[in-house]
């Protein structure tokens, strides 16, 4: 099962466009191609212009603190 989220994206990585058509054909396919580079080389390996350069952190989710405070699941148990 795939997913496409259009229009998401940070307001400084919008490139507009009046002719851009988010249901095409080939725009779907190299979405996909993008995604599968970026799966198969590591996270944003591939990305466009317009996202930037590199920053100097990111989010690491292997990281984050337990939420146990707000997460039933990640509750404690002893």
């Amino acid at each position: 099962m795939r997913f496409l989220l259009l229009d998401i994206a940070p307001a400084e990585a919008v490139q507009c466009s009046l002719f851009l058509r988010p249901d095409d054909p080939r725009r779907v396919k190299l979405m996909g191609a993008v995604d599968h580079l970026n799966h198969r080389y590591g996270r944003d390996r591939v990305r466009y212009a317009s996202t930037g350069i590199e920053r100097g952190w990111k989010l690491r989710v292997e990281f984050l603190s337990p939420r146990f405070t707000t997460r039933w699941s990640e509750l404690l148990s002893v």
